[in-house]
C-alpha cells in the first residue's frame, strides 16, 4: 500500500480506488495473495484529484505506473472528475484503496450517494409521469412487425 501513496501523492491524487468485477482480486494482489487473473476482464481504477490535471500527460504517466504495479492485471484508469454520477456511485462501492483525507473522502462518498439518490428519485418521477402520459393518450405507439 505504501507503493500507492507514493504514486498518489507524486499526482496530487486525493482518492484512489479499486472497483468493477476484478476489485476483490486486485486488493488481494495488493495484499501479496495470489491471484488468478481474468485476462477477459480488466482491473478498474479511479482516481480523484485535488486540483484536475490539465494534461494526457498525468493520465499517461498514472496509466504506466499503476500498470507495472498491478501486472499482469490489465487496467483501465478512470479519472472521477470525469464520469456522471451513476458511474461515480459505482465507484464509491468499490474498494478505497488510498485517501488524502478519511474525513474527505467520507463527505465525499456521501455526497456521492446523495447525488444518486436524487438522481434515482428524480428518475422514478419521470418514469412515472411518461407511464401516465401514454395511458392518457399523449403518445401513441404503432406496432409493424416488419419494420
Amino acid at each position: 500500500m505504501e507503493k500507492i501513496k507514493e504514486i498518489a501523492e507524486g499526482y496530487g491524487c486525493v482518492l484512489v480506488y479499486l472497483f468493477g468485477s476484478q476489485a476483490q482480486k486486485g486488493m488481494a494482489y495488493l495484499n501479496g495473495g495470489d491471484v488468478v487473473y481474468d485476462n477477459l476482464s480488466d482491473l478498474d481504477i479511479a482516481v480523484a484529484f485535488e486540483t484536475a490535471p490539465d494534461d494526457i500527460d498525468t493520465y499517461e504517466c498514472l496509466y504506466k505506473e499503476f500498470s507495472e504495479l498491478f501486472e499482469p492485471f490489465d487496467i483501465d484508469l478512470v479519472f472521477i472528475h470525469e464520469v456522471d454520477t451513476v458511474f461515480c456511485y459505482e465507484i464509491i462501492k468499490g474498494i478505497r484503496i488510498y485517501e488524502k483525507s478519511e474525513e474527505a473522502a467520507d463527505r465525499f462518498e456521501e455526497d456521492a450517494l446523495k447525488r444518486a439518490a436524487d438522481l434515482y428519485f428524480k428518475k422514478k418521477v419521470f418514469d412515472k409521469e411518461v407511464m401516465e402520459a401514454i395511458e392518457d393518450g399523449y403518445f401513441q405507439f404503432e406496432y409493424n412487425p416488419n419494420s
